[in-house]
């Protein structure tokens, strides 16, 4: 079917001074047998933020695509009309499903308590302790960075392998004082994985009897000395340290309340609907 430049002109013309006002008919651009495209359908389709030259490449091709669509739906239903109705029959089913979906989000982001509190959280992983499973070590862990050549080598082997309580104290005090790489936290477990990345020399150990020994060790790379000391771990396959898995609890925790919320929603309705003698079982 042809397409007059004049439609063309008014086409683009309001698309790009954005005057789409309604009136009292609908300009007809297209048509197959009873079904027509209108001007406000066209309109409604066209990419924002696209030049002149392509929005008249978009146009022709949506027509002549539009066009063949609909008389291909139309032949499928002279010569395969079972098979027409069927896919009707789904996408009727899957419409009611996608407004079901939609509704539920919307009522349930209106009344779903994004709020987790550290009891809950805590309460949910003791509960299920075997659902939470090491994939690998993780360890505890102080390592430090130094240059083989650093004036600070021999105070910090003194420090570190002193067994003084305080020294632990001292010695993270000098390196953050000195501005020297390192890496202590005593509350955090870390994959031991990680830990190579930062000191690949490690991966010449074995990785479990390295773990176990938690002995102070000095690692030396070609131009660097690493102190690594490991003061606790857990095993792979074992349970899982409540840190490495809050975010998945509070994801799980959500979850069950938006689904309790969906339940509710529908029990509502359903109770609703009998009451009010909207719906009935025959």
């Amino acid at each position: 079917m042809k397409v007059s430049n004049y439609i063309f002109f008014t086409i683009i013309l309001s698309f790009f001074l954005l005057s789409c006002e309604k009136t009292s008919k609908e300009i007809k651009i297209a048509r197959v047998n009873d079904q027509y495209l209108t001007h406000k359908d066209l309109i409604n389709e066209i990419p924002l933020n696209i030049s002149e030259d392509d929005s008249v490449i978009f146009v022709k091709n949506y027509i002549y695509n539009w066009l063949i669509d609909h008389l291909i739906v139309n032949k499928a239903k002279e010569m395969i009309p079972y098979e027409v109705f069927n896919v009707e029959k789904k996408l009727d089913k899957y419409r009611m499903s996608l407004i079901s979906y939609e509704f539920e989000q919307f009522y349930i982001n209106k009344r779903l308590d994004t709020n987790i509190n550290t009891f809950e959280i805590v309460d949910y992983y003791n509960q299920h302790l075997d659902d939470f499973v090491l994939n690998d070590y993780v360890v505890k862990c102080l390592y430090i960075k130094l240059p083989k050549k650093s004036k600070y080598l021999k105070d910090l082997k003194r420090m570190y392998f002193s067994n003084n309580n305080k020294m632990k104290d001292n010695l993270i005090s000098f390196v953050q004082k000195e501005g020297i790489t390192h890496y202590y936290n005593p509350e955090e477990w870390i994959y031991f994985d990680e830990l190579i990345k930062q000191i690949p020399a490690l991966e010449k150990y074995s990785k479990v009897k390295f773990i176990k020994s938690k002995k102070k060790a000095i690692i030396e790379s070609n131009d660097d000395i690493f102190f690594v000391n490991i003061y606790d771990y857990l095993i792979k396959d074992g349970t899982s340290p409540l840190s490495f898995e809050k975010e998945k609890i509070k994801s799980i925790l959500l979850n069950q309340r938006a689904n309790n919320l969906r339940k509710k929603l529908r029990k509502d309705l359903y109770e609703d609907g009998i009451k009010n003698n909207l719906i009935e079982k025959i």
